[in-house]
């Protein structure tokens, strides 16, 4: 049996999908199986996969119905045979030692989860982000307990160099420890409750400045250039960890707070940033939306610590959402120009 499972979910990434699939092929360390789930891939994507699993015994393949990156995932975890799993999304690549760097420390120290640095790539980036790794000087940090670690986990948004990410990957995990966890099949940013859950079973973990992980900064993707419905879901995943906090974790429940409310800022700049004069109808119906769930939340904001900047955009946009709105916007505007 092979000792790292490697999930891909994959779909319509016909442009990158070899970038990724080479860089996990010509690791260092060979010991894995390779699991690639085309979910409904309408490009040349699911072709692509057969192809490679043609050529290589460490790939197998799933060709599904469209559900979304959490179905395929989940649908990966239910297959694997290796005792540890990493995630990897289709469009992003590792460094060639990536699963090396993480397995090794996982084996020595007998740790329950290794996490490393990923790092923003595009082609625009490339001479930027290789002069980073170059002078990236690895460093190990040991996590010895629960208490330990999830006081680091949920003081994330604080920290430049996150020592656990709320995403996925930059995870090397124990299958035998993740269990029943599984994402959450139908919203987006499932990441972070995915996360919080496992994180919470841990007692030994280990993080390590290694930047092995390269997440493709695509220009065109609608997370990063535009407002959308299913972008509320950050706020219920992240309500769903506040209210765990407050009973297994009452101690922390401030820094779950500012997480909370960090999400609330990022949220409130998507929508500011999406208003079009010619359609404010929408954009008044996404602020309504918005300002109720923040009334629901604000109890947990009487000791926020997230900095003078964000404190104070939190409570205009808050306060007076559609002149802070209609600001950011003109600001916006006259930035372009």
């Amino acid at each position: 049996m092979p000792k790292v499972s490697v999930i891909v979910p994959v779909y319509n990434v016909e442009k990158l999908l070899e970038r990724c699939l080479n860089s996990v092929l010509n690791q260092s360390f060979q010991d894995f199986e390779l699991l690639l789930i085309d979910d409904g891939s309408k490009d040349s994507s699911g072709q692509i996969c057969d192809n490679y699993a043609k050529k290589d015994q460490r790939v197998r393949v799933w060709h599904i119905p469209n559900g979304g990156q959490s179905a395929a995932r989940n649908l990966g975890i239910d297959n694997v045979y290796g005792t540890y799993i990493v995630f990897i999304d289709s469009d992003d690549f590792v460094e060639l030692d990536y699963l090396e760097q993480l397995y090794q420390p996982m084996v020595e120290y007998e740790a329950d989860v290794v996490s490393c640095r990923y790092i923003a790539y595009s082609e625009e980036r490339d001479e930027e982000v290789k002069k980073i790794i170059r002078e990236n000087q690895a460093k190990v940090y040991h996590f010895r307990n629960n208490q330990d670690v999830m006081q680091d986990f949920l003081e994330k948004e604080f920290k430049d160099d996150r020592n656990f990410p709320w995403e996925s990957y930059a995870n090397l995990y124990k299958t035998e420890l993740l269990g029943e966890i599984r994402f959450e099949v139908g919203r987006e940013f499932e990441d972070n409750f995915f996360n919080y859950q496992y994180f919470k079973k841990v007692q030994k973990a280990i993080a390590t400045s290694y930047i092995g992980y390269y997440y493709y900064a695509n220009p065109t993707s609608k997370t990063r250039i535009t407002f959308y419905e299913k972008q509320f879901d950050l706020i219920q995943q992240e309500r769903l960890i506040i209210e765990d906090v407050k009973i297994k974790y009452p101690e922390f429940i401030d820094l779950e707070a500012n997480n909370l409310a960090l999400k609330y800022c990022w949220l409130y700049g998507k929508i500011f940033g999406d208003i079009r004069f010619s359609n404010f109808s929408v954009s008044k119906k996404n602020i309504r939306i918005i300002q109720s769930l923040y009334k629901e939340d604000k109890k947990y904001f009487l000791k926020l610590d997230i900095g003078k900047k964000w404190g104070t955009f939190l409570k205009l946009a808050s306060s007076f959402p559609y002149a802070t709105g209609l600001s950011n916007r003109l600001y916006r505007l006259l930035k372009q120009k």
